[in-house]
Order: C-alpha cells, then sequence, then structure tokens
C-alpha cells in the first residue's frame, strides 16, 4: 500500500462548530457525516460519512425513490430543493407529503 494512505474516511474526527447529538446530520462546507456521539462545540465529533440514516424530511416534499437529496441548514432538515442547500445524498424510500422523516444514502464521494 502507499505510504501515504491515511485512512478509509468511512469515519472522519472534526471539531464540532457546535453543540452536536448522536445521530445529528452535521454539515461544514463540502463535509457532512451523522454525528456518532455528542460533542460540545470545539470537541472532536466523530462523523459518519455514508450509509443510509432516517433522517428529518421537509413534511411538503414527496421525493421518489432515487431523487436528490438536500440539507436545508436553516430549517435542519432534508429537502428535494436545491437552491441554497448542500446535496448530500439520494432518496432510498418514496416518502409522502405530511411525513416528516425519510430515508437517505449519504454519498460520501461527492
Amino acid at each position: 500500500m502507499a505510504k501515504n494512505f491515511i485512512q478509509r474516511g468511512d469515519n472522519i474526527t472534526v471539531i464540532a462548530a457546535a453543540l452536536a447529538a448522536s445521530g445529528d446530520l452535521i454539515v461544514m462546507g463540502s463535509l457532512f457525516g451523522v454525528a456518532l456521539h455528542d460533542a460540545a462545540a470545539n470537541e472532536e465529533l466523530t462523523l459518519k460519512t455514508g450509509g443510509v440514516w432516517e433522517l428529518p424530511k421537509t413534511s411538503a416534499d414527496t421525493p421518489a425513490v432515487g431523487a436528490d437529496a438536500y440539507w436545508d441548514d436553516a430549517a435542519g432538515e432534508i429537502t428535494t430543493v436545491s437552491t441554497d442547500n448542500t446535496k448530500v445524498g439520494v432518496f432510498v424510500e418514496a416518502a409522502a407529503g405530511g411525513e416528516t422523516v425519510c430515508r437517505v444514502r449519504l454519498n460520501d464521494a461527492f
């Protein structure tokens, strides 16, 4: 193996910019992942950068399987709206209007 290899990148340790709870989707610029544990601001936080997660969803959205999933940081939800939001993956299940959670496969290879 090459001598400059560091890690696979499935889990990334960062310094939390704000309070984070286990299960929160954390977006730091183009890096995003689900918090694997609680952390206070300025503490180390481990993010899982891939996999399928159940996350909060904009209740009005009705995504189909395979639709692009975006993180709306202001609302703290996954949405189908790309404008001013960060693409984080794809929906792996369709979701109906009124539902407030969804299943998303994070794309750790953007």
